[in-house]
């Protein structure tokens, strides 16, 4: 029971207009289809599970649009691909389990992939990213740059990192 591979199939990133304000970002992962294929490694052959996915970033105010499509590949032994795929063949599902490994493996790859692109077009980043500041190291009294002092919310409504605690 393993993600064997994710690939990429479609990739678009369109900006609309220059980012001014407050910004939010909607993340949204939907699995569009799943179906049987035949694996073959060498000289053997396993079921494997296609499973088709869609991740959108979309923006607020409407600046523009980030969509991936993709394929996660899945392998299990052959009892847990039949039930898997009768679970799939009811209720386009998956056990909460498989579920969580498909969205963990699609976000962390399509976000890679979304920082990159929406640089490429100037749009804001889908996640916060940690900002440096000049000045005074509280623990050591030197100055230079502090990593992770201020780290400010890119998006409405997400909230900023607790500080440690001293």
């Amino acid at each position: 029971m393993t993600i064997a591979g994710l690939t990429f199939s479609r990739m678009l990133v369109e900006k609309k207009a220059a980012s001014r304000g407050q910004v939010s970002i909607n993340t949204n992962i939907g699995i569009v289809s799943a179906e049987e294929i035949d694996f073959v490694m060498g000289n053997q052959k396993q079921k494997g599970i296609k499973i088709v996915f869609d991740f959108r970033n979309t923006y607020t105010p409407d600046l523009g649009l980030l969509i991936l499509n993709g394929d996660v590949l899945y392998l299990s032994d052959q009892k847990k691909h039949d039930e898997l795929m009768k679970e799939w063949n009811k209720s386009k599902k998956f056990p909460d389990e498989i579920m969580a490994q498909l969205y963990d493996a699609i976000s962390i790859k399509s976000m890679l992939q979304a920082i990159q692109l929406s640089s490429t077009v100037g749009l804001p980043p889908p996640i916060p990213i940690p900002r440096f500041s000049a000045g005074t190291h509280a623990d050591s009294g030197r100055r230079g740059p502090v990593a992770g002092a201020t780290r400010e919310p890119q998006a409405a409504g997400q909230q900023k990192e607790p500080k440690p605690k001293k």
